[in-house]
């Protein structure tokens, strides 16, 4: 059905005064329409350069350098989202030094391995890729391609050098706090009490503490690379079969323990109890830093010199307000019972780490040429690989242009990404 055609309306043509009129309207729409097109235009350039200068332009700001290699933040934030996957926030952020480091070491060894007869091909980086179903892009290919490098240069280039068998001793040890429990774990040895069951219990170093004292068989050439800066390696090759070390002070160990000794200086029903404290490696040492407190030394010269609490250590030994949520629980419980200004019986606490200890150590077994573990080749050849890091860092232009913002940045921009 046709549309009824609507009447038109004759009228009559304009005179010269209306169409000069007219004709001024349109100049002066024209110039409004084009100052306001200006204006509009202003402003979405500038939303458009906040936009840019906030999101994209820091995209394309270098934030690594490895030799002739340079590596932008844009690279960073998706090494950042690939290797924190599925982790919290918190990790995330604890991650992006590491990241960092990451893409450092990655670029070495795609420098460097050729110079050990060590390469790999797009080919096999494409194949790995579609074996682990992951995207065949830049970084995937970067991170794969690194990955397989090292594989190789482990297998191809270090394992070599790791011998398969070779003098060892089979070692038993335990990490001791004091020498008041040295004392005790000697005593109870001599009447009879085994080994493995005394160091879990009074073992503070995790390992030995784990496996019962056991540390397995340790050859003698590479004693050094498995033990690092530990005073053990001064020790287990110069013990006869069977017989008992010498208590020996070891303060390169870090150990799974520590005594606060605790003063309340203010209580408040809001905040609770106001805190200062010192932590110490051993009852023993908290006791005799508590003799000295008493006897009138300044506190905060005992925290000074004695504390092992690096965050209160040059705030006088304080910690806070104990309901604001920065003093550690054990601390917490024990402030909310103690009489102010009372300095508090040392407090043993398991939540810390401190360091130094004795070793008690014993030789179960030896052999002249026996087999190396599995176990310990992996360590030697993994040592000998970070050795050869290091020194290709040495020998590099290597420059982190990350600052702390930028690093916060890139971490909420990775998990804004996660949604």
């Amino acid at each position: 059905m046709a549309r009824k055609q609507k009447k038109v309306e004759l009228k009559p043509a304009p005179t010269k005064r209306q169409l000069a009129k007219w004709q001024r309207q349109q100049r002066t729409q024209r110039i409004i329409m084009i100052v306001g097109g200006l204006f509009l235009a202003s402003i979405i350039g500038y939303i458009g350069y906040g936009y840019y200068s906030d999101q994209v332009k820091p995209l394309s700001q270098p934030v690594v350098r490895v030799n002739d290699a340079v590596f932008d933040m844009d690279y960073y934030i998706k090494i950042l989202d690939i290797y924190s996957q599925g982790q919290e926030s918190a990790v995330v952020s604890a991650m992006a030094d590491m990241v960092i480091e990451a893409i450092e070491q990655n670029e070495l060894v795609r420098q460097r391995a050729a110079g050990l007869g060590t390469g790999v091909s797009d080919e096999e980086i494409n194949s790995e890729l579609g074996n682990l179903d992951l995207p065949n892009n830049e970084v995937y290919r970067d991170v794969v391609g690194a990955k397989v490098l090292t594989d190789r240069l482990l297998e191809d280039y270090f394992d070599p050098k790791v011998p398969t068998t070779g003098e060892q001793v089979q070692v038993q040890a335990m990490f001791l706090e004091s020498n008041e429990v040295v004392e005790e774990v000697i005593d109870r040895l001599g009447a009879g009490d085994n080994f493995t069951s005394l160091a879990k219990e009074f073992s503070t170093e995790a390992v030995t503490k784990e496996k019962g004292g056991d540390l397995g068989w340790l050859p003698k050439d590479f004693a050094d690379i498995l033990l690092g800066d530990s005073m053990l390696k001064d020790i287990v090759f110069n013990l006869e079969l069977g017989m008992l070390s010498e208590p020996t002070y070891d303060e390169s160990i870090i150990k799974e323990i520590g005594y606060w000794l605790i003063e309340v200086v203010e209580r408040d029903e809001d905040k609770g109890s106001y805190t200062r404290g010192i932590l110490l490696g051993s009852r023993q040492e908290a006791e005799q830093v508590k003799a000295m407190s008493e006897a009138g030394e300044d506190f905060a010269v005992l925290v000074q010199e004695y504390s092992q609490d690096s965050e209160s250590k040059d705030q006088g030994g304080d910690l806070g307000w104990t309901q604001e949520g920065f003093v550690n629980e054990v601390v917490s419980e024990v402030a909310f019972e103690l009489e102010l200004n009372v300095l508090s019986e040392p407090i043993r606490d398991e939540t810390v780490q401190t360091r130094g200890g004795y070793w008690l150590v014993k030789v179960a077994d030896e052999d002249a040429n026996r087999q190396l573990e599995d176990e310990v080749r992996e360590g030697v050849r993994l040592k000998l690989f970070g050795d050869w890091i290091e020194e290709q860092r040495s020998k590099s232009l290597i420059e982190n242009y990350l600052t702390q913002e930028q690093k916060s940045w890139a971490v909420g921009r990775v998990l804004r990404g996660r949604g």
